[in-house]
């Protein structure tokens, strides 16, 4: 989790807001299921509001603060700053689409060897999903799948329930 500091500092910074949610709708792109449709919009937003405030000039933002319509003239009186709720939510759908490659020491690649063996021992969904990572050689995974693969392995007791 990022600590304050970070999340105050990008927070107040358009452009590093525009430039950590376009990267991350980059890889949803990539990569299937990354996403909700929930986060997807979030980022969507946010994009686009730093992007409205970045592209003001100091030109614009004086005109528009006198603007008729309420939009601009807030637009143009705000200062970019994301509320904490926001740069929570935005730093842990960034944490969420890391890559972990190992369990408390153990690599995953292993712990899903070894559960593979197992597998039989488990829910039918646990061992579709498994199966799937076992087929596909699956060396790395992100925090989802990792909770639900850790939660397998102390099931069948590969791992402690301490780990």
């Amino acid at each position: 989790m990022a600590s304050y500091r970070e999340m105050h500092a990008v927070g107040s910074d358009p452009v590093r807001v525009r430039n950590l949610a376009l990267s991350l709708l980059a890889l949803a792109k990539t990569a299937e299921n990354v996403f909700t449709e929930w986060e997807l919009t979030f980022l969507q937003d946010i994009a686009k509001q730093s992007a409205e405030t970045i592209a003001l000039s100091p030109k614009e933002r004086k005109e528009f603060k006198f603007s008729k319509e309420r939009a601009e003239a807030l637009l143009a009186l705000r200062d970019f700053r994301l509320t904490t709720l926001q740069a929570e939510t935005l730093f842990e759908i960034r944490d969420a689409t890391e890559l972990h490659r190992e369990i408390c020491g153990i690599s995953v690649k292993n712990l899903i060897t070894r559960c593979y063996e197992a597998r039989l021992d488990l829910s039918e969904a646990d061992e579709e999903f498994i199966e799937r990572l076992w087929q596909r050689g699956v060396t790395e995974l992100r925090r989802n799948d990792l909770s639900r693969l850790k939660r397998c392995s102390k099931q069948l007791g590969e791992l402690e329930d301490y780990m």
